[in-house]
């Protein structure tokens, strides 16, 4: 982990199936996508996910937004 580098925020998402809806499931802060990763996976893996990731927050792009 560098030294300086900034923490950012990730949305993480998960699903249980494969045909299962994409949900939603919290957000970590993190300096680095891998470390992102693994705070994801120990904050959120005890429903055994078939799939999980992490996307930064800043890449996530609006359609309808809160007021």
């Amino acid at each position: 982990m560098a030294e300086g580098t900034a923490l950012e925020d990730y949305e993480v998402f998960a699903r249980y199936g494969l045909h299962e809806p994409l949900r939603h499931v919290g957000t970590v802060r993190a300096r680095t996508p891998k470390d992102a990763a693994v705070f994801a996976y120990t904050l959120y893996d005890e429903w055994r996910w078939r799939e999980m990731f992490v996307v930064p927050r800043r890449d996530v792009v609006w359609v309808v937004r809160p007021e």
